[in-house]
């Protein structure tokens, strides 16, 4: 089997070393110690893509996934592929500026100026709640969508903040854009602390710096790994596969956090 994951610095593995160290040896550490070779070696992977970039945008997210993809057309056809992603900020955006794709983080200054120039517009009309929530909403439900239409096995989850709070604050907890979100398929969607960084911050991981450190990676492919198991999301989705939501509204559960608490992740 072949596991392919997308996101953020949640799941490139950030600080696990010197990010910005280029010694082959250090950066293969972090490769092997990040969630995604963790949970690969759970679930017996041949294979582990680690896609993810520091500061990395849903808008990245969806188009690299679907560019992989679709040159590895053959391994999705046979069913050898599972594909798990971390959903990251909906604030951070992604734009085509001098000649190739750049994050964007709305309070983060940039050096390139063009981009910059583009930011502090941004940041200043379009950066809002309302827009944020409903651009998830979206990306989540048309990569659900796309993989379901080729029968690629995948889970979700929230890498930074909760959908529950992202959601709560653009008024679409209730949606029913909300309501076709396959929740067997996206670990703890709509928890109030369902999130990556939630769920390490309460179970008493270590930290390096912003980010978790080994144990919070060991931790998390754990809880991924079971989750996969006990839905048996190896087989493969049909089109038709959206597991009703139980319980409670998640929207009546408390009041929604502000975007990104604190600014923690970049």
């Amino acid at each position: 089997m072949l596991l392919y994951a997308n996101g953020c610095s949640m799941t490139y593995g950030a600080e696990l070393v010197d990010d910005a160290d280029p010694d082959p040896v250090r950066q293969r550490y972090r490769e092997d110690h990040s969630w995604p070779a963790r949970l690969g070696e759970f679930l017996d992977a041949d294979r582990v893509v680690n896609d993810a970039v520091i500061s990395g945008s849903n808008d990245r997210i969806v188009r690299t996934t679907i560019d992989w993809l679709a040159e590895h057309r053959e391994d999705a056809e046979k069913g050898h592929l599972l594909i798990v992603i971390g959903w990251s900020g909906a604030m951070r955006r992604e734009f085509y500026v001098d000649g190739e794709f750049r994050q964007v983080i709305p309070y983060q200054p940039h050096q390139h100026p063009d981009l910059q120039r583009l930011i502090d517009v941004y940041r200043e009309v379009a950066w809002n709640d309302q827009e944020c929530g409903a651009r998830l909403i979206t990306q989540v439900l048309s990569l659900q969508s796309f993989l379901c239409l080729y029968r690629v096995p995948y889970l979700f989850f929230d890498a930074i903040e909760s959908s529950f709070d992202t959601l709560g604050r653009a008024g679409l907890a209730d949606s029913g854009s909300a309501k076709m979100v396959d929740r067997s398929r996206f670990y703890r969607f709509g928890d109030a602390d369902g999130s990556m960084a939630d769920v390490l911050r309460a179970s008493g991981t270590e930290w390096k710096g912003r980010h978790p450190a080994e144990d919070g990676h060991e931790t998390w492919a754990h809880k991924l790994a079971a989750h996969v198991a006990s839905e048996r999301l190896l087989r493969r989705p049909t089109s038709a596969s959206v597991a009703a939501p139980s319980g409670p509204a998640f929207s009546r559960r408390r009041a929604f956090r502000s975007a990104n608490r604190d600014f923690l992740y970049p």
